[in-house]
């Protein structure tokens, strides 16, 4: 019965991670760029089971061990094996602001943080007070030069990242692709970083002005995926339940004294 409960109780434990990253999903349903995460679970080995220890008189009287007989496998709980990112492209949205860039291709915009280069999908970007252009969240968006990009009224950005004003061009958007781009590594404020692989320099990145690419969560399927992971909770938490009843009524029948 004590692992009926660790088994229930692993899977009391897989369902909150899952719905941890539901909510996340949902949370950024309206997040530009925004790449939907997914929970996969593995099973724990199973545990073989086998009748033995039984014993049978033979022809002559005389008391011999049974053969053992295999019963089967008995599962023993599940746990979250890898949140998964799902890199497909959202909804390209146009909204006719100039700083509203999304990328057509799999690449990614570089930005500048504290803690160094970082890349993000997002393309809602602004131009702060000293006339850079950043992201929502302040970073400097860099230029092939790896320098922040500082603008002036009005400009124009064509598909390869080129960005001019008045016929002059003042700077080209660092844009990079990756090999494996299952290897990023997601951080806060949908920033992605990478340790090992170094980002490609994308040729023509399908840049498109006015544009913004919308995130890929399916809101109405986030909230089935949500039901779907609480009555699974609920379904593990009555089993939990039913094995607390069990031991407390074998644990009084075992002290009781007749």
């Amino acid at each position: 019965m004590i692992k009926g409960l660790y088994t229930a109780g692993s899977g009391m434990m897989l369902q909150m991670a899952r719905q941890d990253v539901v909510a996340n999903n949902l949370a950024n349903v309206n997040t530009g760029g925004y790449k939907k995460q997914v929970a996969v679970a593995q099973a724990f080995p199973n545990m073989l089971m086998s009748r033995l220890g039984e014993v049978k008189k033979n022809s002559q009287g005389e008391y011999e061990p049974v053969p053992v007989k295999l019963i089967g496998g008995l599962g023993t709980g599940a746990a979250i094996d890898k949140i998964y990112t799902d890199l497909t492209m959202g909804n390209i949205r146009k909204t006719d602001n100039a700083t509203d860039l999304a990328l057509s291709s799999n690449g990614y915009f570089t930005v500048l943080t504290p803690q160094g280069e970082r890349y993000t999908r997002n393309g809602q970007l602004k131009i702060n007070n000293e006339g850079i252009l950043t992201t929502n969240q302040g970073y400097p968006v860099l230029d092939t030069g790896n320098q922040p990009i500082t603008l002036e009224g009005e400009f124009i950005v064509d598909e390869m990242g080129n960005i001019s004003a008045n016929g002059e061009n003042i700077a080209q958007l660092k844009t990079v692709g990756f090999d494996n781009p299952q290897y990023l590594q997601r951080e806060g404020d949908n920033l992605f970083a990478v340790q090992e692989e170094e980002g490609i320099n994308l040729e023509n990145p399908g840049i498109l002005q006015g544009y913004i690419e919308d995130s890929n969560v399916n809101a109405v399927k986030e909230m089935v995926e949500m039901i779907n992971v609480v009555r699974a909770y609920e379904a593990m938490q009555k089993v939990v339940q039913a094995e607390d009843e069990a031991t407390q009524v074998t644990i009084d029948q075992v002290g009781s004294v007749s």
